[in-house]
């Protein structure tokens, strides 16, 4: 299963396309495990930035159709949710979108968090495409906390901030 956190107007919005066109394409803060997840996957979110209805928890599903190939600079790709269109201004061709987003040294001293010893890159954009995305039934909702083990989340609800693949162990 690939894990992946967003907003819950761009899901409302990629739940949308996915309707009228079969797929959506999801924007991805970096690859993470991208490359590793295999077409027909279930894909977990969990909806970040939805007031008093969000949820600790991967509340949305969908499968896993593919990494989308985008280098930095290159037009945005098709079937994106409308939403996340309108607030990401479409790569100058001039000049590339290269400036990676993975916080610097600097930003790590000033981190009250000791334990993050996080492995996470965040990096450039980057895109896969699902089908079948839809709000999971309430009794289907799996707890952030119950996808990572504890030791591996420094003490705070995980929220991935790229793709993650996860194994459950029987």
């Amino acid at each position: 299963m690939l894990v992946v956190a967003m907003p819950l107007r761009h899901l409302e919005a990629a739940q949308v396309e996915c309707e009228q066109t079969g797929t959506a394409t999801l924007p991805v803060g970096g690859p993470g495990d991208l490359d590793d997840a295999r077409p027909g996957a279930t894909v977990l979110v969990i909806a970040t930035e939805a007031g008093d209805t969000e949820v600790p928890a991967a509340t949305w599903r969908g499968l896993f159709e593919g990494r989308v190939p985008h280098e930095p600079g290159d037009p945005w790709p098709d079937g994106l949710p409308s939403t996340w269109r309108e607030e990401h201004a479409a790569p100058d061709h001039r000049t590339p979108n290269a400036e990676p987003l993975v916080a610097s040294a600097e930003d790590d001293e000033d981190d009250d968090d000791d334990d993050d010893d996080d492995d996470e890159r965040v990096g450039p954009q980057a895109f896969f495409r699902v089908r079948e995305l839809a709000p999971a039934p309430r009794g289907d909702w799996i707890h952030a906390n119950e996808l990572v083990p504890k030791q591996h989340r420094g003490g705070r609800t995980f929220v991935p901030r790229t793709p993650t693949l996860i194994r459950f162990i029987d």
